[in-house]
């Protein structure tokens, strides 16, 4: 299971954008003062997955997490952002181990959604999907010194 961490990609230093060392980004990606938001997503939905682009050389990644419930904070939010570009962090919940997809190379990961209303398993709620273009490294793990998060989320302030 994983929680899900999202900035908006006008958030991130992509031109100062860290190189992997061992598939790991262990610097802060943020422009200095920006944070991360915490999606209040459910832990099961989110479903990473990297999937082949057009080009064997590549992968499009794809996180469709479901926000359980509506809330005015959470449409809000949803419509402000549909349609922009964003970092996702997904932090798996066992052992948390982090992961960071939507680098300059993929274009960030574009929000959607799918669904907003009654969701599989017969909960209402939201479900999104952020998606990345193809890049030859869809996602890497991530293990920086600094995790700003912002204290309020948007679908549970």
């Amino acid at each position: 299971m994983f929680r899900i961490y999202a900035a908006p990609l006008n958030d991130v230093d992509v031109e100062n954008w860290p190189v992997a060392t061992d598939a790991t980004i262990t610097e802060n990606v943020l422009k200095e003062g920006k944070k991360f938001t915490y999606v209040d997503s459910t832990s099961s939905s989110i479903n990473p997955s990297a999937a082949p682009g057009e080009s064997p050389l590549n992968g499009i990644l794809t996180l469709t997490p479901n926000i359980e419930g509506i809330s005015p904070q959470s449409l809000q939010w949803i419509y402000e952002n549909v349609g922009e570009d964003f970092v996702v962090v997904w932090v798996r919940c066992i052992d948390n181990q982090k992961f960071i997809g939507g680098s300059p190379c993929s274009s960030g990961l574009r929000l959607t959604y799918t669904n907003i209303g009654a969701l599989d398993g017969g909960i209402g709620g939201i479900a999104l999907q952020f998606q990345g273009q193809e890049c030859p490294e869809p996602f890497y793990f991530y293990n920086p010194t600094e995790f700003p998060v912002e204290e309020d989320t948007p679908s549970n302030p």
